[in-house]
């Protein structure tokens, strides 16, 4: 092939991958830097008394030798001009996390679901397309956002935030509703009836009510753990700010409540009544699919984050 040949098939396959306004100077830059260069090492390896086809071929094995110490056409068109990224490589850690969160979302609930006798649901299939979607999802997502950032660069300044400081207001009005929560856990059954004789509504108050074993055994562990953040809530809104310790405890009664649930949903025998039942397993499984993945982004932060030495914690 002769050297012409080469360095013109470089400098068309290199030029293609820059914006079409650019491809003539590009090009013309490329032609005179590669001639230049080969005309160089010509003179340092070829003697002028060589015969001319050993100078030719000389010539040829320099040229390719030449436009491949430049690099893959691809890598020297980025040079001249940045490729457009689907996903930022600021947000490829963000992206990893979502992906793993949602990858393990899929594989609990497809396992949820093999428990439950519907030929309609294949956990194979939750598993195949669920995760298709969910990475198509996120690539179109990031795609958007890092256009947007190139696009409006203005609005999205990084702006500093206390990660540690606790609103207390919003954690007081959680209060009333997390303890009635708990009353509505404990007691199902009178619950209810309470709520048909204030609202006039018609709920199936005898159907909420629990198994022997599940009340005796299984409930109290959950009533103690809700108890157990509610307190931990109350803490932090007392102190007015999280601490290292604070953190991981209020992570790890998190992740226990959450497992708690997706085995409540396992295991079933929750309700007597069967439909009753057959309902609180499908929302016990979806709390904790969601739950328990949730929990596992957060702790991922956590684990990412310095021990500064301004920050307070427990002795």
């Amino acid at each position: 092939m002769h050297t012409s040949t080469i360095i013109e098939s470089y400098i068309d396959d290199t030029v293609r991958l820059v914006p079409r306004r650019m491809r003539a100077d590009v090009a013309c830059e490329l032609r005179s830097l590669l001639h230049e260069e080969l005309n160089a090492r010509m003179e340092q390896s070829v003697p002028e008394n060589a015969p001319a086809s050993d100078n030719e071929a000389a010539r040829t094995e320099a040229a390719l030798a030449l436009v491949r110490s430049y690099g893959e056409p691809a890598t020297v068109a980025a040079r001249y001009h940045t490729p457009m990224t689907i996903i930022d490589p600021a947000d490829t850690t963000s992206f990893l996390r979502a992906a793993i969160v949602g990858a393990v979302s899929l594989v609990l609930l497809a396992g949820a679901c093999s428990q439950f006798a519907s030929p309609s649901v294949k956990p194979d299939d939750i598993v195949k397309i669920g995760t298709l979607s969910w990475l198509g999802t996120l690539v179109v997502w990031y795609g958007v956002k890092g256009a947007m950032r190139r696009r409006w660069p203005e609005r999205t300044k990084w702006k500093p935030r206390d990660r540690d400081r606790v609103h207390r207001l919003g954690n007081i009005a959680i209060v009333p509703f997390a303890v009635v929560g708990i009353v509505a856990y404990i007691a199902p059954v009178w619950t209810a009836n309470l709520f048909n004789r204030m609202t006039g509504a018609k709920i199936d108050a005898p159907s909420l009510a629990y198994t022997d074993e599940f009340q005796q055994q299984r409930l109290p562990i959950f009533i103690g753990l809700l108890i157990a953040l509610l307190a931990m809530l109350l803490f932090v809104t007392w102190r007015g700010r999280q601490s290292r310790v604070t953190r991981r405890i209020d992570l790890g009664l998190n992740f226990v409540l959450a497992c708690v649930v997706l085995s409540f949903a396992v295991a079933g025998g929750v309700m007597r009544a069967p439909h009753a039942d057959a309902i609180a397993q499908q929302v016990l499984t979806l709390i904790g699919v969601i739950y328990l993945p949730c929990i596992g982004a957060i702790a991922l932060s956590e684990i990412g984050r310095l021990k500064g030495t301004h920050q307070s914690t427990l002795s």
